[in-house]
């Protein structure tokens, strides 16, 4: 583990400086509202390297206990992925990412492979020795094994600090409340080429809406009905491993071929999603029609539950209500196999991977993106304060 230990002692000394010169002191990006996203990636990151700081140079892990580093380097590309793509629209009004900032990235970036490479080539024997995790430090001076420790520790407190100080600039009131308000609503909008009866029929039965949206793996009515005479829905999605998240849902108020505003939440503790709110809108155009979503949701677990819903599970969610629109469109415009093959799992990871490597949609496909969902991102009606969900 030699040489795995100097590359990441060397990506940790460099990261340092990309953290404190470029976003620290020349961005001063936790201090723009603009940038909050891309600063809770950096937080996270602070976490996943504190871990690496702290085992790298004190202990070696052995038979399946090195999933536990699998796990930890997949989530380290996953946060390295999503930082690159919340970068271009985080920067927009700095005019994109310092090319020196850039040349840093490429930097870190090539080192970090050949990072995980050295620690794979050290660990790979040890796949075949008995599960565990023993206190081995690598062939190298103790001088720089603690300051590697205190390199982990350092990025801990980070870590703790920078979260800290992400919540607390994300409850503190704005000078323009209005427009700051809830810019994290789900928005996906797409335009269908059939008529409106066509996309409300597909839309509102339980049947047809699972066929396209890969969100559920089934939908249901209840028989129980509320004061209105709208039907309780019962919410399910398979995750795998035998695994499955139960949620409901109700409409609040529906006009026909118009508007559908709807209420869901989970009592399933393994739901992120404590209780939301959206709706369905539909207008004729000459072309087919023109159907769009905005909803928002709070979530539960409390801290924990707000960061993983900022950086993975809101991004998923958007990407996925995208994903089954565009599936809705290609189902409206004949082909009968759409729903079929995009209910892959599979092709939808190699849609997530495209997107977070800033691959935008294609045209006329459908898009999505996180804001208001009001009449300043061109919807003629406004909407946002129809899911209203939190204080």
């Amino acid at each position: 583990m030699s040489v795995a230990f100097h590359l990441l002692l060397v990506i940790g000394l460099l990261g340092a400086f990309d953290v404190v010169y470029f976003h620290l002191w020349r961005g001063r990006l936790q201090e723009r509202a603009e940038c909050q996203r891309e600063v809770l990636w950096h937080t996270a990151r602070h976490l996943l390297y504190a871990l690496q700081f702290l085992w790298v140079p004190h202990v070696r892990f052995q038979g399946w206990a090195l999933g536990l580093l699998g796990l930890l380097y997949a989530a380290d590309v996953g946060v390295a992925l999503a930082d690159v793509w919340e970068e271009r629209d985080s920067r927009a009004s700095q005019g994109g990412v310092p090319r020196g900032e850039y040349f840093m990235h490429v930097v870190l970036s090539v080192l970090v492979g050949l990072y995980l490479m050295a620690t794979f080539q050290a660990v790979w024997m040890d796949r075949l020795l008995p599960t565990g995790v023993r206190l081995e430090p690598p062939d190298v001076p103790g001088a720089l094994r603690a300051v590697m420790t205190v390199m982990g520790v350092t990025a801990l407190l980070t870590f703790a600090h920078d979260l800290a100080r992400w919540r607390a600039f994300r409850r503190a009131p704005r000078p323009t409340p209005k427009r700051q308000q809830r810019l994290q609503r789900i928005v996906v909008e797409v335009l269908l080429p059939a008529p409106v009866e066509t996309v409300w029929e597909r839309t509102q039965d339980p049947e047809l809406h699972t066929a396209w949206d890969i969100r559920f793996t089934s939908i249901r009515a209840l028989p129980e009905q509320d004061a209105r005479g709208f039907h309780l829905m019962d919410y399910r999605t398979h995750l795998g491993f035998g695994l499955e998240v139960v949620g409901w849902g109700r409409y609040l108020a529906s006009s026909l071929h118009q508007r559908s505003i709807f209420e869901f939440g989970a009592d399933d503790w393994r739901s992120l999603i404590l209780r939301g709110r959206g709706l369905w809108l539909y207008e004729r155009r000459p072309e087919g029609t023109f159907f769009k979503t905005v909803f928002d949701y709070e979530t539960r677990h409390g801290v924990l539950g707000e960061v993983l819903d900022a950086a993975l599970f809101r991004p998923l969610m958007r990407l996925g209500t995208e994903w089954g629109f565009e599936t809705l469109r290609r189902w409206c415009a004949g082909d009968l196999l759409a729903t079929r093959q995009r209910r892959s799992r599979w092709s939808f990871g190699a849609f997530l991977v495209a997107r977070c490597l800033g691959r935008p949609p294609a045209p006329g496909a459908a898009r999505s993106w996180l804001g208001r969902g009001d009449a300043a991102e061109g919807q003629p009606r406004p909407c946002g304060e129809l899911v209203e969900v939190a204080p």
